[in-house]
């Protein structure tokens, strides 16, 4: 089975790992490419004999942000689930909050350091995962949709 873990935030990113191929990891930037391109890639990683699941960060506004960073937030979850609904063929979708998968995962900090232990995390569990740029810098979008996909694999 395909297990689809989806961060729908500004740098958000689509994990596909497969439960029975334990080295399968599929990593998709959504900033970088069109809706019409996400929806083909996302079908043709689902594509799969045992079937899939999706799994979508529940995300809500956040008190402090801008009212344009929100509706940019909002709007991104819109698309990618719209997205993730047209291909998932009226598959179910289930959301997972960041606390629920964070805590599955061991996450302890708070604040902005949350974001470099979900990548410490997930590259213990998952060391050949392509998680940093061409630069270097942490891809936090790819670690957090890898460790929602891994959340989906066991739960």
């Amino acid at each position: 089975m395909r297990i689809c873990g989806i961060d729908p935030g500004a740098n958000g990113a689509i994990c596909v790992l497969d439960n029975k191929a334990p080295a399968y990891i599929a990593l998709l930037d959504l900033k970088k490419y069109s809706t019409y391109d996400i929806a083909e890639w996302l079908r043709t990683e689902l594509l799969h004999p045992d079937g899939y699941q999706i799994w979508i960060e529940k995300i809500h506004s956040l008190y402090g942000m801008s009212a344009k960073s929100n509706f940019s937030f909002g709007r991104n979850l819109g698309t990618i689930t719209a997205i993730a609904e047209i291909v998932g063929h009226h598959q179910i979708i289930k959301t997972v909050s960041p606390k629920i998968w964070q805590r599955f995962v061991g996450v302890t900090e708070r604040g902005k350091r949350i974001k470099i232990q979900v990548a410490n995390i997930a590259t213990a569990l998952y060391p050949t995962a392509n998680l940093r740029g061409k630069q270097g810098g942490l891809l936090d979008g790819r670690s957090d949709a890898l460790m929602i996909a891994h959340y989906g694999l066991y739960n």
